[in-house]
């Protein structure tokens, strides 16, 4: 009921089914519930459906807005993307250093090599053409990164690492010729779990703000 207040059901349907079809990222069918799954434990006890019982607000409706806040940008609605709402809240970061050592390719834009390799001359015999992107570069040795500490997890090369790792847990893909940046969705990674959470909450207040306003 509340998310249809948000998004035409079939555009929702849609567009869902694309995600879980899709190989970007690590978002399979699997992880995406599971990540899913800690998002609801955490959003029923910030917006407990008891409070909405009249308005007909039930613990399927929180599923849905998490569904949603999976595959849905909040700037389509006028708020914030991504990105911008990630950057804001870098505390989401526990520092657990499982993107580091178990991340697949750590992926060097050809505009960054040349800081990467004067801050970190020591890389050039490390670095190699991307396999995809063969005008683009990813470090040779991966899974794990070899610029993670194992003792405290903090990278040795941080000032200077890589936009991907930056942006992390958002991956830019292409897609319909435009860039645009998702949620690498792991159940396991707090970062993701929290971004998914908030904004959950604000796709929640929306959804209410407007049913409310129909009564």
């Amino acid at each position: 009921m509340l998310r249809d207040l948000l998004i035409d059901k079939e555009l929702f349907n849609e567009l869902r089914q694309r995600a879980l079809n899709s190989e970007e990222g690590e978002n399979s069918p699997e992880e995406v519930e599971l990540l899913e799954k800690a998002v609801f434990q955490r959003l029923k006890k910030k917006r407990s459906v008891k409070k909405y019982k009249k308005l007909g607000v039930s613990k399927g409706d929180l599923k849905e807005i998490i569904a949603l806040a999976d595959i849905l940008g909040l700037d389509a609605i006028g708020g914030q993307s991504n990105y911008e709402l990630a950057k804001e809240h870098p505390e989401w970061c526990t520092i657990c250093g499982r993107c580091c050592r178990e991340s697949e390719s750590i992926f060097i834009h050809k505009d960054e090599l040349n800081i990467l390799l004067n801050f970190n001359s020591d890389l050039e015999k490390g670095i190699i053409r991307n396999k995809l992107y063969p005008e683009h570069y990813e470090l040779k040795e991966i899974q794990p990164c070899k610029f993670v500490d194992p003792e405290t997890n903090c990278c040795s090369i941080y000032n200077s690492r890589p936009q991907v790792c930056r942006s992390y847990p958002l991956v830019l893909i292409e897609s319909n010729g435009k860039a645009k940046n998702i949620i690498n969705l792991r159940h396991s990674c707090n970062y993701s779990v929290q971004l998914v959470l908030e904004k959950s909450i604000i796709l929640f207040d929306e959804a209410v703000r407007r049913l409310m306003e129909k009564k």
